[in-house]
């Protein structure tokens, strides 16, 4: 994710202003989804089975939960209507303020013994739970993914994304749909970053996410980008939709456009500035934000 030569000719203080309000309009909404139902429809063309057998595969499935308790249950539902069955759910409460929290997750945590349910014991954003989850999980995965406690996830998500990766080392961006929050109309498409599918030897070496209040996925996919473009590890898209997010006010991807849209393009100035992926510790001006 190298900066393109429009970001060098147009200053940042009119292009990420109009990237906001081309978004906030709909039109890059609009845009990004045509384009991604369009290179969707290519892939799956061009796409040849590797033949793969996922049996043994055990995919570590992290939701990093705060307050969505309504939701959480048909979550969970989804995930235990995987196709792929080997797997272990680890449900991270970001310390719930909500009433009844705890019993909420402690009942979702018996549904199925392949269902964990930790919580934190102070609120420390979505990307902290998400590593913290590691902690808890069983050794024996071999790759991980994350869903968050308002969505859904389709019955192949976890097969489909396997499969795309094959037998390689490396990660997955998922095809998701954005819907509105009752569930009844789609708003939009695209490629997704924090719900990718990762090896462990991948999410491994690009060291997990920032402990950032937002814009970590983005973040990390730009570090595995940089360990792709140096052959370190494969990074590929798949072509079937693998969940239904609800878009709501309360959603990561409407706060703060115009701030993580500036962070990350500093971010990957940085990261196309360092000689080495492994020369310099990654830092960010948002550690530890209250965002």
């Amino acid at each position: 994710m190298r900066v393109s030569l429009f970001h060098k000719i147009i200053p940042s203080f009119i292009r990420i202003p109009l990237a906001v309000i081309l978004r906030k309009t709909g039109i890059s909404t609009a845009v990004q989804s045509a384009l991604c139902l369009s290179e969707a429809r290519s892939l799956a063309r061009v796409f040849k089975p590797s033949g793969v057998n996922h049996d043994l595969s055990k995919v570590l499935i992290v939701c990093a939960h705060f307050n969505h308790l309504d939701w959480l249950p048909g979550c969970v539902d989804s995930v235990l209507a995987q196709t792929h069955q080997n797997f272990q759910l680890i449900i991270v409460d970001d310390s719930s303020t909500a009433d009844g929290a705890e019993t909420a997750l402690t009942t979702q945590a018996a549904r199925d013994p392949r269902v964990k349910a930790i919580q934190l014991e102070e609120n420390s954003g979505a990307y902290v739970a998400r590593n913290t989850a590691l902690e808890a999980a069983d050794n024996d995965w071999t790759h991980i993914t994350f869903i968050d406690p308002d969505d859904l996830a389709y019955p192949g998500w976890l097969s489909h994304n396997l499969e795309v990766l094959g037998g390689n080392e490396g990660s997955v961006r998922p095809v998701l749909e954005r819907w509105t929050p009752d569930l009844k109309k789609m708003k939009s498409m695209y490629f997704g970053f924090c719900q990718a599918l990762h090896s462990r030897d991948a999410f491994e070496k690009a060291g997990g996410f920032l402990p950032v209040r937002v814009s970590g996925d983005a973040e990390l996919l730009l570090r595995l980008s940089k360990l792709a473009e140096a052959s370190d590890t494969t990074l590929v898209k798949s072509f079937k939709p693998s969940q239904k997010m609800r878009l709501h006010r309360g959603s990561a991807s409407q706060t703060s456009l115009n701030e993580r849209k500036r962070w990350l393009e500093g971010r990957s100035r940085e990261l196309d500035n360092t000689k080495s992926y492994y020369e310099t510790p990654f830092t960010s001006p948002w550690r530890d934000c209250k965002l």
